[in-house]
């Protein structure tokens, strides 16, 4: 009988530990539910949060395009044709003239102006004078060339400039950039491959000898190839080192483009201007170098998007 009740208590005390323990799952799961509600609706409300900022950066940098902003360096130049005594101290002359290129309803390609009046600062201070727009043209998706006029003359100690300029220069659009850097990769890897296949003839053929015990001699490890596959495998990695040198050679060195790009008639996608373009003056029938130019777009950026970069 004392047997029977102490197993009749054991069980008894085993049962309430099993309801305990069932009660004690019971409430941790519950809480585990309610956690797990919790971090769902803290992570909707996360997501959210960051949708919405998102959407807020994207409208923050959708920014305006107002035109563009034409930077001349007249001065100078290299082979010029102007008198020796123009320009002859080395001053330069700053032209900033804001327009921006356009194509009018009789689909001629004008360049239409923001401001009619160029100003610098010079010897006696600040200088204003009057400016034309001109004609624009487009040819090869990237050679670019438009006129301006200086019906007044323009004057800096000895340099001067007065008439019809020609601005000459490259621009490059963002899906002309992305082919040219298709291409190189493509070349390059054709090198690569090439190489490799003259680096491993050259190791075959300077590969040490081995000893064979059979005839007691020095031996080659491997078999020359044929003196024509030799010259294939050489000719081919020459070519594939020239295509490679002419694809990079096509690419414009990211450092010599405008900081910024914009849009510009009859291109798809927004553009880069290439720096140091030519900048002729017509003096009677020729045309001579008084300069270079860049262009940078006209927007509402920051100057901290520039970087370092000033105008």
């Amino acid at each position: 009988s004392k047997y029977r009740r102490s197993k009749a208590r054991w069980c008894k005390n085993y049962q309430k530990s099993i309801a305990r323990q069932r009660k004690e799952e019971t409430k941790r799961r519950y809480r585990m539910n309610n956690q797990s509600k919790s971090m769902r609706l803290l992570n909707l409300l996360h997501s959210s949060f960051l949708l919405f900022s998102f959407n807020n950066a994207i409208s923050a940098l959708s920014f305006t395009h107002d035109g563009w902003r034409i930077a001349m360096n007249i001065g100078r130049e290299p082979g010029t044709g102007m008198p020796s005594e123009w320009g002859a101290s080395g001053c330069r002359l700053p032209v900033v003239v804001q327009c921006d290129f356009k194509v009018d309803n009789k689909n001629k390609k004008k360049v239409v102006l923001l401001d009619d009046k160029v100003r610098f600062t010079g010897p006696a201070g600040e200088v204003i004078c009057p400016v034309k727009g001109g004609d624009w043209s487009l040819s090869n998706e990237k050679d670019l060339a438009f006129t301006l006029e200086f019906p007044k003359e323009v004057v800096r100690r000895d340099v001067t400039l007065q008439g019809t300029v020609r601005c000459e220069g490259l621009l490059y659009s963002k899906d002309t950039l992305k082919s040219l850097n298709e291409q190189f990769c493509s070349a390059r890897k054709e090198k690569w491959v090439a190489e490799e296949i003259v680096e491993d003839l050259i190791r075959k053929k300077e590969a040490p000898k081995k000893w064979n015990p059979i005839t007691d001699e020095w031996e080659k490890q491997n078999e020359e190839e044929p003196l024509f596959s030799q010259l294939s495998k050489r000719a081919s990695f020459a070519f594939a080192d020239r295509k490679e040198q002419k694809a990079n050679s096509a690419r414009p060195d990211l450092k010599n483009l405008s900081a910024d790009f914009g849009p510009f008639p009859g291109v798809e996608t927004e553009v880069h201007f290439q720096k140091e373009g030519k900048v002729t003056l017509k003096k009677g029938f020729s045309k001579v170098v008084v300069g270079t130019w860049y262009a940078e777009p006209i927007n509402d950026k920051p100057i901290s998007y520039y970087g370092n970069f000033i105008y």
